[in-house]
Formats: structure tokens, sequence, C-alpha cells
């Protein structure tokens, strides 16, 4: 569950290395320093914000690990969430130790120069907040999250007691990464970025965000390690400025648009969520999914791709359990299936498909979910799986140059030109989707509603995993000559067999709503107190099959 910090009971500790004596071997990293600002404005700002300035401590350069420890003991009042950030060089010595270098700092005397990693992590551990938050931009970070992983350790111990959550900008064994000439380094660039954003965003989605960022731009790929739910705290006040929702296409996005990050395609409202793959609930269908290799059993052949739902993962994206239709956004994608509603899809980079973007994402037009059902995963758990096929007009995206991809793509490339080839011959496809993505009219929708997907001619509701089913039938045609009225008293809620009987004339309303089938009176037509039928889109029906209806 997701939860704000409490300004009053929370503190944070900025610290930055950025000047050495040249004589000492370390050379200076000037974007330290605004690192630091621009965090603090980050944190304390009236827009972005959730710390008041008297409770951000700013350490500039600081000369000896005792005055890190007197920035922390001034801190100590923290009972709700402990903010510690670290920005400089990262040295490890021959024993594999992290140490966090000081503006004294001497590479060849670490151990009586430096700040050791374990002397902080001591006192995150004596600390009395409920959530402790440490952030190291420098090299060789990932040591922090071994360190903090080290189940053998007391320390560890004691952190894990309450939550925690450490960010580090690389790996291990990696460097970090400080642009010359830019103004901040590149992985508190990406963390401003995400934390000025507009949309409030929780710990976890705040290193999502950033780990795109970076991977987008080929650096490093940054690392976390998050503690009894620490991820789901959100650091900004701001509540989030929502894109609108929407189904079908977004004004102004072409097909082939493509976006660097999932932010900008939040921004563009082609998809909303800045994590989550499936955009929509159970109510409204789905309006959006990403496939971006989050599943091993995905497949993407083009224009017709079979998406596995969500649920039931790890962080390392195996399958740990099953998977549920009442997970909301496969939820979403059922009634998009059963309604016949468009789904925008969009391709990341990460999918590792023929059709994926070399980096980036790329909006890719719509398609329709024609089925789904459920398997058993390569892990061994059920997951649900949908089938979706592109909507008539939605251009079969490029494939990625094969000479890129190796020659084991060979096979698969062959395939998806024998696909492309062939599609002129899907003669029943195409006039599918359009009818059914015609006919899933707001009015339908509202029909179904008010009858609960029950047959208003027969009674019948079709239960299928996930919901019910019925179809929106109009009694006057829309189309010319007939040109009915699009509202809902010219529409039915109706199964698929008396939609087709309608359409066809084997069955009428009488004036009284009696329903007529081969000339005689075999019921009468279910109604709604909201539900008020068109008399006048009755008559024109029932004089239209007169001869057909009557004997």
């Amino acid at each position: 569950m997701t939860r704000y910090l409490d300004p009053v009971q929370s503190r944070a500790v900025l610290i930055g290395a950025s000047n050495f004596a040249e004589t000492d071997g370390l050379p200076s990293i000037p974007a330290v320093s605004d690192n630091l600002e621009g965090l603090r404005a980050a944190l304390t700002s009236s827009t972005t914000g959730s710390l008041t300035a008297e409770h951000c401590t700013l350490l500039r350069d600081p000369l000896a690990a005792s005055e890190v420890g007197q920035a922390l003991a001034r801190s100590a009042e923290a009972t709700d969430v402990l903010f510690v950030y670290y920005s400089g060089h990262g040295l490890v010595d021959e024993r594999g130790r992290l140490y966090l270098s000081l503006s004294s700092t001497r590479p060849d005397q670490l151990r009586w120069t430096a700040l050791p990693f374990d002397a902080l992590r001591e006192e995150l551990a004596a600390s009395p907040a409920a959530i402790r938050i440490l952030v190291l931009d420098c090299c060789f970070s990932g040591r922090a999250i071994e360190a903090m992983s080290d189940s053998h350790g007391a320390i560890t111990g004691q952190i894990d007691v309450a939550g925690t959550y450490t960010m580090t900008s690389t790996t291990a064994n990696a460097t970090s990464y400080a642009p010359a000439g830019a103004k901040y380094t590149a992985f508190t660039h990406a963390l401003l970025e995400a934390l000025h954003g507009e949309e409030t965003l929780t710990l976890d989605e705040i290193f999502r965000e950033v780990e795109l960022t970076l991977m987008s731009r080929g650096l490093p790929r940054p690392q976390r390690r998050a503690i009894n739910a620490a991820g789901n705290l959100i650091l900004t006040k701001r509540r989030p400025t929502v894109a609108p929702r929407s189904i079908g296409e977004v004004s102004n996005i072409q097909p082939g648009h493509r976006f660097s990050t999932r932010r900008q395609a939040h921004d563009a409202g082609v998809h909303r969520p800045l994590q989550a793959g499936i955009c929509g609930t159970r109510k409204t269908g789905a309006e959006s999914i990403v496939i971006s290799g989050g599943y091993k059993d995905d497949e993407d052949n083009g224009d017709v791709i079979i998406y596995t739902g969500h649920g039931g993962q790890d962080q390392a994206g195996n399958q740990i359990s099953d998977q549920s239709l009442d997970d909301s956004g496969n939820a979403a994608l059922v009634t998009s299936c059963l309604e016949g509603l468009p789904v925008r899809v969009i391709r990341g980079w990460q999918s590792g498909s023929l059709y994926a973007p070399s980096k980036g994402y790329r909006y890719d037009g719509l398609y329709r979910v024609s089925s789904y059902g459920s398997k058993t995963s390569l892990d061994g758990f059920l997951i649900w799986q949908f089938r979706l096929e592109a909507c008539e007009g939605t251009p079969l995206p490029k494939m990625q140059h094969q000479d890129k991809l190796g020659d084991s793509a060979e096979p698969k490339v062959k395939r998806a030109n024998a696909r492309t080839k062939s599609a002129g011959n899907k003669s029943e496809q195409a006039p599918t989707t359009v009818q059914r993505i015609v006919r899933s009219s707001s009015v339908h929708r509202r029909v179904r509603e008010w009858h609960d997907n029950h047959c208003q001619l027969c009674g019948v509701r079709i239960e299928v995993p996930g919901g019910s089913y019925s179809e929106g039938a109009y009694i006057r045609a829309l189309e010319s000559p007939h040109n009915g009225p699009d509202t809902t008293g010219n529409a039915l809620c109706l199964c698929p067999n008396c939609h087709v009987m309608l359409d066809a004339g084997a069955i009428v309303l009488g004036d009284d709503l009696s329903v007529i089938r081969a000339g005689e009176e075999v019921g009468t037509l279910n109604t709604h107190p909201q539900h008020v039928i068109d008399l006048e889109c009755v008559k024109q029906h029932r004089n239209r099959w007169s001869d057909a209806a009557m004997p």
C-alpha cells in the first residue's frame, strides 16, 4: 500500500565530494555540487517536495568521516523516513570493501582518509526511522547492495527490522558516469527527471524511471534493494496529473511514433502508466499495452501478438505463482475481447522481438483482442494469454535489420516474411475486426450494463472466464437507407443467436414489445426502467421484414 512520508518526522542528509587535491590523484567532479543543489530543491520544493528546508541537511565536500557522522547524528530525530544520499568517488580496497571519498581522501590510505561504507551502514541501522533510504551515486556503488544483503551480518538484521530502500547508480564492479561539461552526473540527472515529473511516484516507480532512462542511453544499469514494502513510499507530495482515459487512437499520434521513455508515452496519453504493462480496468476495457519482454511466453509476429497477462512474477522475471483474471489489467483485456474494443500497442526495445524498436518505445497502432485462454507457463505456473490481431489499416511494423540480429534470427525472419506475403489471404479477419469495433459503441455499452448482459429476447446470459458476454444490436440499422438513430432507444442487449435473428428478420417486435417469430407471439421483450424503446424504430424494423416475419 502506498503512503506519503511525514514531513515533521522525516529528515534528509545529502553528502557530496566534488573537489580533491591534485596531489591525491582523485579528479574533481564539478557536477556533484549541482547534484546536491538539484536534489535539495526537488525534496524541498513547494511543488515537488515533501520536506522543509530545515529538515534537509546538505554536506558539501566533508574533510573527515566525523563530519558525516555529525550530520547523521543531527538527523537522529527522524522517526518516519531518513533519506541519505551520497555523490562522489567510490573506491575499493584490496579486500573488496567499498569506501566513499571525502575531500581529503588519498587512494593509497583509504582506511584513514575515506568513509568506510560499513560505517554508514551502521549509522543507518542505529536510526529509529521507520524507513531508511540510501541513494549512492558513485563507482562500484552496487557493492552497497551486496553489503545490505549480507544475511550473516547483525547489522543487516537490525536494518531489516524496519523498511529500507537502497538505490545505487551502478553495479558492484562498474564505474558510474559523469558526462564532461554536464550539469549533473548521469544517474542523478535521471533521478531528478523522475522527481520533477508530472506524476506522483513511489520509490519503486522512481527506480524504474531511472533504470529505463539510463539503459535507453546505453549507460550502466542502476541497482536497488527493498525491504518491508519500502518501495511503496511516495517522496513527492504532489498528486498526479493524469492523462485522460481514452479507447482507440490518440490525437496527433500515428503508428510508428517513437518515444524515448515511458514518461513521454504517458505525457502523450498513449500509455498512461509509468510502470504497468496494461492500462485499463474491467469496466472500461484496456486502453493500451506495452510489449517490453516482461514475460517469457510472449510471442510477437507483427500483425498477431500472443500477450501474457499480468501477475505472478518476481523481480527477476520468473513466474512464481498463478495469474488470475481478477487482476485489473487482465480483466481489462477480457473486457476488450468481449466488447470488441481496440487496444493501443506500444513496443519497447527490451522485448527482444524482431519488430521491437532498436531503442526507446514505438506506438504501433490499434489491435483487437480476438481471443484469450490459459496455459502452463515455461516456469510451470498458470498464465493467461491474449491473442491480439492488428486492426484493418494498422500497418505491419518494420523488422530490425537482420544483420543486427544474428544468424539465429533467420528462421523467424523467414516466417515473418511469409506472414507478410500471405496477409492478403486473410479475407475473414478484416470484416470481423471492423464489425466488432464499430458495434462497440457507448450506446451499446450502456444498454448492456442496464441489462447486466442478459438477452432481452431470451434471457440468456453467457458466462465466460473473467466475465459475461452479450452483444449490442440496433433495431433500426444505422446505415443508409435505414438511417436509424444512434440512441439507447434504438439499441437492444442480445445474445449472439437472437442478434442474428433480429438482424435477419427472423424476429420482430410488436408495438406492445411482444416478440414475434414466424408470425407467432413467443414472448415479451425484457425491459429496464431506464431503457425506453423507440417504437418508431420498432415499427420501421417490423415493416422492413414483414414478409419474412409475418405469414
